[in-house]
């Protein structure tokens, strides 16, 4: 294959710790410096790449660096596939989709496209368009429109690898995009929740334009693939392991390389090996107890680095591939037509390329704008159908328009008062260690004994005054904490509200239950974060208290046997009531733990039953579906038969009128013969009639 040489780009992202990890007292063994990996288990290794990256970097400065400049070539013609690998939970979905707060590659990369797109010359015309299908084991959903309908990968010789039957969508700007990503997302994680370690998704974005300064408008098309792979450990990854191998190792590069294993390393054809610019982004845990998973993937990493890519220029050449299409099936139908019998190959051959013309000649822009709004009403009956339709369109998650609009201008007051936050901890924390150096000066000084009573004075007055500041500045940190808890409630409320749309959910309660799954978690993060602010407004009191204790000492303050009984029984009732919390809080977990797991297992009788239920319905449907089959074939051969009857006498009926016809005929012909002998009789008896006179004449005149 002709074109550019690009070897396959390898980027290594390491993200934190799980909780499950931290449960388990994980320690790290993986450091990241620049282009190096180092794995710290046992024997250490270093890992080369195209880049490191820690999990404090975000996913924004990640695409910045290694994707933004290949996306930019896409709007000359160039392919791209950014592709995650690694174990089943190391962060390949956040990678690629990331969150309102920390956008994943796929939202930058529409966002960059169609920023592209507007700072191109007038004379450029785009077309984009996306198709999202999720692969398994079993086969493909189209996540976008999930019919029932047979979908297979196909090679088309203009459009190169494509997933024949899956729906393509229109966008016309990077919000549509970014809807139809989002929406694709959770078709997937709602139709297959239970396979999501071995599944692939896979969107594939196709980006044409045309120069319509040029009298036939040339131009040229690209296609950018986003993939989201399985867990690298599981048996639906398996064939991208061994194509990675077999394009990778050395000794192997001219061994034959079985694209054609699985459907997923079919649409991989292009990037391992092919026509595009590719970036592997690997994910990996940084704990000890991932470290094997972490090294294998490692390993392919350097595998992947050894893969050259022949990248070029994708012209768009519809016409010409239509002539040579046509002229190919004119042959193949010419060769099969002169034998006999026609040799099966050529006869699936051609039907081949009959249907790789029908799809060329719907290639029109126009064509596929009118296809896609087909798709998206046949889409939204399809996800109706499935119970999910509100989900999918966002209508439950985040309500109205005005309602969306009310939470964000909430959320950006809550971001400006916890920036103020922020600033006056930081302020309070500045204070509090100067506080601490003025009462450890005053305290050495009034222990050498060299103090004078004016300095002394000067020294309290200064330590008192910024110890009444430090009580004005808490009190301004509380008064913004109540403003902050204040926007947290108005937030939740509007939250609920727009979560009352969840109504429109008709029966679906496996959804409901994600649902509300997820605002409980929201919850406890939020309850959390108060928790964590209380602890921090709490230490500050407690320093300020110590500081003020530091204080009394250093003035000589003296405490009685009465007061420090006092003291000491305040204590002993602090640390009993410690323990009383603590038992409480451990009480009140369990009772969590009992909650969920009972909510766990009440849902999951209740899904067993509905999923009963729906298969009762379903076998009262086909046995209907049954009757009416056989109805439907009883009624079809009565009609027929009386089709089958109406011919015959329809038959019969022709005949007979021919024969009548026939006979008709004859008797016209007899009538018309009657009639000239009629006529002949009729002249002979004229005729003698006459004859006497005629011979006295005669004799008369011998004489």
């Amino acid at each position: 294959m002709s074109g550019e040489k690009s070897a396959v780009q390898a980027v290594v992202r390491c993200r934190p710790f799980t909780e499950s990890e931290k449960g388990k007292n994980a320690s790290r063994v993986v450091k990241v410096s620049g282009d190096k990996v180092v794995v710290q288990s046992g024997k250490e290794q270093t890992f080369s790449s195209d880049g490191g990256y820690f999990w404090d970097v975000p996913n924004g400065q990640v695409y910045k660096e290694k994707c933004e400049a290949l996306v930019k070539k896409v709007l000359d013609g160039y392919n791209l596939t950014i592709m995650a690998y690694g174990q089943s939970g190391s962060g390949k979905s956040y990678i690629m989709h990331g969150t309102e707060e920390d956008p994943g590659i796929g939202p930058q990369v529409f966002q960059t496209l169609f920023k592209q797109m507007g700072a191109a010359p007038e004379n450029r015309d785009f077309f984009v368009s996306i198709t999202y299908v999720q692969i398994s084991e079993d086969g493909f959903i189209d996540l976008l429109n999930p019919h029932g309908n047979e979908m297979k990968v196909r090679q088309h010789p203009q459009l190169g690898i494509i997933v024949e039957g899956a729906s393509e969508i229109v966008a016309h700007n990077d919000e549509d995009l970014q809807r139809l990503y989002d929406q694709g997302n959770r078709v997937s994680a709602i139709i297959q929740p239970d396979q999501k370690a071995g599944i692939h998704r896979v969107a594939m974005i196709r980006v044409e334009q045309r120069d319509l300064s040029t009298l036939d408008g040339q131009g040229v098309r690209a296609q950018v693939n986003l993939v989201d792979l399985a867990g690298a450990e599981t048996s639906a990854c398996k064939g991208v392991n061994t194509l990675l191998t077999a394009l990778g190792e050395t000794k192997k590069k001219d061994s034959h390389v079985l694209y054609r294993e699985s459907h997923i390393t079919r649409l991989l054809q292009d990037a391992l090996g092919g026509n595009s610019y590719t970036v592997m982004v690997a994910t990996i845990s940084a704990a000890d107890v991932c470290s094997s998973q972490t090294q294998s993937t490692l390993q392919f990493v350097q595998t992947a680095r050894k893969i050259n890519n022949h990248v070029k220029q994708n012209p768009d050449e519809t016409s010409t591939v239509i002539s040579e299409l046509r002229k190919e099936i004119t042959r193949l139908r010419t060769k099969i037509s002169n034998s006999s019998p026609a040799e099966r190959d050529d006869v699936i051959k051609m039907e081949e390329l009959v249907k790789d013309l029908q799809l060329a000649k719907k290639q029109s822009w126009e064509e596929r704008e009118r296809l896609s709004d087909s798709h998206e009403e046949e889409r939204k009956h399809n996800l109706a159908n499935k119970g999910i339709l509100e989900w999918v369109m966002d209508a439950v998650r985040r309500g109205n328009k005005d309602t969306r609009e009310r939470i964000l201008q909430i959320q950006k007051d809550k971001d400006k008062l916890q920036v103020e936050y922020k600033e006056k901890r930081q302020q309070l924390d500045r204070m509090k260690d100067d506080l601490q150096a003025k009462i450890a000066d005053y305290t050495k000084m009034t222990e050498m004994g060299k103090a004078k009573e004016d300095e002394t004075k000067a020294r309290v007055g200064a330590i008192h005054d910024l110890k009444e500041r430090l009580k004005k500045e808490t009190e301004g940190i509380k008064d913004i904490k109540r403003k902050l808890n204040d926007l947290r409630e108005k937030q939740r409320t509007e939250k609920e509200e727009a979560r009352a749309t969840s109504s429109a959910l008709k029966g679906n309660s496996e959804l409901r239950y994600r649902i509300e799954a997820e605002e409980r978690q929201k919850f406890e993060a939020e309850n959390r974060a108060m928790i964590k602010e209380e602890l921090d407004r709490m230490k500050i009191d407690l320093e300020q208290e110590k500081a003020e204790i530091q204080l009394k000492e250093a003035q000589g303050v003296q405490y009685t046997t009465k007061d420090a009984v006092q003291l000491e029984m305040q204590l002993a009732e602090m640390k009993a009531e410690k323990s009383v919390i603590t038992l409480q809080l451990k009480s009140l977990e369990q009772e969590k733990s009992m909650l969920e797991k009972a909510m766990e297992t009440s849902q999951k009788a209740h899904k067993e039953e509905m999923e009963i239920q729906q298969l009762q319905h379903f076998q009262t449907f086909r046995k209907y579906r049954e009757v009416f089959e056989e109805q439907k074939a009883a009624l079809e051969g009565r009609f027929r038969k009386l089709l089958e009857d109406a011919i015959q006498d329809a038959v019969f009926l022709s005949d007979r009128n021919a024969e009548l016809q026939q006979e008709n005929q004859a008797l016209k012909q007899e009538l018309a013969e009657m009639k000239d002998k009629m006529t002949i009789l009729k002249g002979a008896s004229s005729g003698g009639r006459s004859r006497p006179a005629s011979a006295a004449s005669t004799r008369s005149a011998a004489s």
